[in-house]
């Protein structure tokens, strides 16, 4: 092959490297918006808020509701064998729950939830009657655990089949919602976690953060933990 030849070749996989180079930038940039996107439907439900994103991973967001502090993210799980991606929605009422030991109730349990610190409590509770027959519930420390009857007011949250989680820190409430499901083909052609309604419902989320809130209220009117 003559040098004009060799030339000719290397100038043509530069360039085809270049392109490759010039369409993943824009690639990120498209899904970096697109995810940035996420809770702007909902950003009228806040008095003041703030929204963080760190390259191309879903943002987070502070914000003040109902004079409340709030801590809200999305985490994508992909570790579950045999299922599709998930995009769980993570609503964090953050409001010091003093003397309280750490209590979740997880549903649904695969034992791949690296979101939840279930596995790293030591201690298993009976759920009450009529909690979901599947739900997981322990502590780090049954004599200080919150009060599971102030908490039984507030289980119909498990009746949606969307809530995953709900649990009780010093620091505060959350619950875990499963915002929606990757897309088929994407996943299992080329393993991406893509997502077709990646946005927050401002109703859902309204809802969520009400509850956390009504759950603290009653948390807080109950007897102190031992």
């Amino acid at each position: 092959m003559s040098a004009s030849t060799w030339f000719i070749v290397l100038a043509l996989a530069a360039a085809g490297i270049a392109a490759l180079a010039i369409m993943h930038r824009r690639n990120r940039t498209a899904v970096r918006s697109r995810r940035a996107a996420l809770f702007a439907p909902a950003y009228d439900l806040f008095s003041a808020y703030r929204v963080t994103q760190h390259g191309i991973d879903y943002p987070l967001l502070t914000g003040q509701y109902r004079g409340w502090s709030f801590h809200i993210d999305a985490i994508v799980d992909t570790l579950t064998v045999r299922k599709l991606p998930v995009l769980w929605l993570r609503v964090s009422l953050l409001a010091p729950l003093p003397g309280r030991s750490t209590l979740d109730i997880l549903v649904r349990s695969q034992n791949a939830e690296f979101y939840s610190p279930a596995n790293d409590l030591q201690h298993a509770l009976p759920g009450l009657p009529g909690w979901p027959l599947d739900a997981v519930v322990r502590t780090d420390d049954p004599q200080r655990a919150p009060d599971l009857a102030a908490i039984d007011r507030h289980m119909s949250v498990f009746a949606r089949p969307a809530t995953k989680e709900l649990l009780v820190t010093a620091k505060g409430v959350r619950l875990v919602h499963m915002l929606d499901q990757g897309r088929r083909a994407e996943y299992l052609v080329l393993r991406q976690a893509e997502f077709e309604h990646a946005s927050v419902d401002p109703d859902t989320l309204q809802d969520l953060m009400d509850r956390t809130i009504a759950l603290y209220e009653d948390l807080t009117a109950s007897k102190d933990p031992a």
